[in-house]
Order: structure tokens, then C-alpha cells, then sequence
């Protein structure tokens, strides 16, 4: 109710009130009296109703399905909300109407959701609702605001509670068996690509050894050599495998529509998963206004980090992608695998091919297809797909994120 229309129930409120006290005056008599204390006793009653407890309302919310809290959200899922109420004092509140705001901070799209609900004999209730399906991205929940009326429906009376919490919706990914060019890689088609420097230790303990004089302190086992008695050292795995960079492409300029860039970033979060579960060394290169570098100069890369990186990447870059791959060429050791994710394919891009295998890297195109394509479209893929023969590079393409395992050369789990 605005300001206006509360000026204009108080004037009728009152003038009422005075047309009441002067029949009294003037004319007598218990009609006139009854009138009077009827008005009297709604205008107490209107007048407590501010002191109904709302404004003191606490609440507590929940999230999940059935009590049990989405640990992982990812595009295009839902999320039900339950929200327990309690509302002070002691006088009647007829029922309470409940909005809760949902807000996706980097875009400042909310989502707001109103329900109602009847207070119990202690002042109590709940709702639950489900939201509509998420975007990647990040998501916070606002100040929820309950209100309620008088019987009458005259006067609104307000409360609020605060409960922020945070929300990561990852992005949606379909599960693969397999990748072609990892049989291939796994087969050693690609040994010749790469360097005996690969196989050097990595992070991951493998077990214990007897101390070989001249390891350094960091190696030694100390839980060991206590139990023991005898000096040991931790036994490190060996990258044996080329590793697989993942460069997501996120030039604004190559992208017709948000929905293509959404699958590219699906597509990259799918093949991140196969590569971490076949325990092939893993590098990944985001490739925007703020390109983000994981696994330069041999670096561990941890799956949780990049999958946070996807949630927040956007389409914002201005660098062209032939610049990136480039730079990539530059960062990575010699023999690594380079896995394009972009629906471009222009003369400039092609040219940076020659500068990955110059430095035995073994280029890869995954490439982003239009669900309608354009006439030069359809001509520079078919460009793209004469080159790849000729050169023997490994080229994939793929329309809707369900055709990514075909696309692939292997079916989906």
C-alpha cells in the first residue's frame, strides 16, 4: 500500500470516528451508543495489529530435496526451498504472506517467489517451494519479508529476516566412457610427441621405499622411518601419459549466441571429468578477459578449482583465440595435446596449428556447431574438415551437449 492510499484510509478512519462522537453528542440514544463502541473496539483492534509480532519474525532456511542438502547443482536443475517461520507476541495473525528473493549477483537477475501460510496455535509455519530451472553461475538468497493484514484487509504490517546463502550452480555435463583420441594416446600413437622429460615424478605418493642415499629431507617418509626404525622415503607415480590441455575458447566475437557458449563450457567441464578419471595429466586454459592458466610450468591442477573457475567464466574476451593458442604454445612443456573448444574456424586460427606442432604438440578441435548454421558456416567447416584430413589433426563436432559422445567416437555411460 503506498503512502497516498494510507493517507486516504487514516482521513476515512478518522472522519468516521467524528461522524460517530457527534451523532453520540447530538442525538442520544443506543443506537448511536452502540455504534460508538463499535468503532471504538475496531479502531483498538486495528491499532494492536501493529504490535502483532511481525515485525520480529525469525526464520530458518533449508535447502535440498526431502532434508537432504544438492551438494552439487548443475545447469537446468531445480533446488526446493523450505522455509520454517516464528513469529513473537501474542496477538492473532490471521495468515502471513512470505517473499523470498533469489539474486544471481554477476547479472543482477532475481528471482522472486511469494507464498502464503496459516500460523499455527504457536505461532508457527512453514513453506516450501522450488525454484525454476538455474543458470550456471553463482546465486544468493536476499532479505526474505513477511507481511500480514487485518481481518478487514485495511492496514499491512511488515517484518524481515536475513539468512544469506551462497549458492554454486556448475555446469551441466553428460557422462562419457571414452574419448578416441585417448585409446589412441593410451595405444602410444602419440610416444613420438613427446619427451622423456614427462615421465618425471608427480604429487601423488604411490607408496614407500628404502632411503637411497642423497634424497632430499622432503622425501623421507617420517611416519615411516619412526615405525620403523630405518630411514624411508615416499615413493612418487610417474606421468607416464601425454598430457591433455583443454583450451575453452571465450572471445565474444566467436560466439552467435549465449546458448553456444553455455555448450562449449558444458562440453569442457564433460571432458575435464573423463580426463581427471583416466588418470592422464590434465592442463586447462580459459581463454577471456581474465584468461585463467591452470598447470603451466608443471603445476598441479586440482578438479575443484577449474570446475569453480567454470562456474563464474563468462564470454568476455578480445584477445583473438589465435593469440591464445599461441601463448599456449609458449606456457606448456613440448608434447602435450591441445584440445580447442570454439566454434570459430578462420584463417588465423588455422595458422596457429603450424605453431602447436612446431612445438610437438599434437593440435585437436573440438569445434561448436550452430544448431542452424549459416552458408559460411557450413562452407568453413567443411574447410575445416578437408584440412584436418590432410594434416591428420583429431576433429570433432558437436550441435547439443547429448551428441558429445557420439561426437567423441564412443557412446555415453
Amino acid at each position: 500500500m503506498n503512502r497516498f492510499s494510507i493517507y486516504r484510509v487514516w482521513w476515512l478512519g478518522a472522519s468516521l470516528y467524528g461522524i460517530s462522537a457527534f451523532y453520540v453528542l447530538f442525538q442520544g440514544g443506543k443506537t448511536s451508543l452502540m455504534l460508538f463502541v463499535i468503532l471504538n473496539a475496531l479502531a483498538l483492534y486495528l491499532l494492536l495489529g501493529r504490535w502483532s509480532g511481525i515485525g520480529g519474525v525469525q526464520g530458518a532456511r533449508a535447502l535440498g530435496m526431502d532434508g537432504e542438502p544438492n551438494t552439487f547443482l548443475s545447469a537446468g536443475m531445480r533446488l526446493k526451498v523450505r522455509l520454517k517461520m516464528q513469529i513473537p507476541g501474542y496477538w492473532p495473525v490471521p495468515y502471513i504472506i512470505v517473499r523470498d528473493s533469489l539474486v544471481r549477483p554477476i547479472t543482477e537477475e532475481s528471482q522472486i517467489y511469494e507464498l502464503s501460510f496459516v500460523p499455527d496455535y504457536r505461532r508457527r509455519g512453514e513453506v516450501t517451494y522450488e525454484t525454476a530451472p538455474l543458470r550456471r553461475g553463482r546465486y544468493r538468497f536476499q532479505t526474505t519479508e513477511c507481511s500480514t493484514r487485518d481481518i478487514f484487509g485495511l492496514f499491512e504490517h511488515q517484518g524481515k529476516f536475513t539468512e544469506k546463502k551462497d549458492l554454486q550452480v556448475f555446469p551441466r555435463m553428460v557422462e562419457l566412457k571414452d574419448w578416441r583420441m585417448l585409446r589412441r594416446s593410451q595405444r602410444g600413437v602419440f610416444q613420438h610427441t613427446f619427451t622423456s622429460l614427462w615421465a618425471r615424478e608427480t604429487t601423488q605418493i604411490d607408496g614407500v621405499r628404502e632411503y637411497i642415499h642423497g634424497d632430499r629431507m622432503s622425501r623421507i617418509h617420517w611416519n615411516a622411518t619412526a615405525k620403523t626404525g630405518q630411514w624411508k622415503s615416499k615413493e612418487f607415480e610417474r606421468e607416464a601419459l601425454p598430457r591433455i590441455v583443454i583450451l575453452l575458447d571465450c572471445n565474444m566475437a566467436s560466439y552467435r549466441s549465449a546458448d553456444s557458449f553455455e555448450l562449449a563450457v558444458s562440453v569442457a567441464a564433460s571432458l575435464l571429468e573423463l580426463v581427471i578419471r583416466q588418470g592422464m595429466p590434465l592442463g586447462f586454459v580459459s581463454a577471456g578477459a581474465n584468461p585463467g592458466w591452470f598447470g603451466t610450468e608443471r603445476t598441479p591442477v586440482s578438479r575443484d578449482e577449474i570446475l569453480r573457475h567454470l562456474v563464474d567464466v563468462e564470454v568476455n574476451g578480445t584477445v583473438p583465440l589465435s593469440d591464445r593458442i599461441c601463448e599456449a604454445a609458449e606456457r606448456f612443456e613440448p608434447g602435450v595435446q591441445v584440445v580447442i573448444i570454439s566454434p570459430l574456424s578462420d584463417e588465423q586460427t588455422v595458422q596457429a596449428f603450424p605453431a602447436l606442432e612446431a612445438k610437438r604438440m599434437t593440435p585437436c578441435l573440438l569445434h561448436i556447431g550452430e544448431a542452424i548454421p549459416t552458408d559460411d558456416q557450413t562452407r568453413k567447416f567443411r574447410q575445416w574438415q578437408h584440412l584436418s584430413r590432410v594434416n591428420q589433426w583429431d576433429f570433432s563436432s558437436v550441435t547439443r551437449l547429448e551428441d558429445l559422445p557420439k561426437a567423441l567416437g564412443v557412446e555415453s555411460a
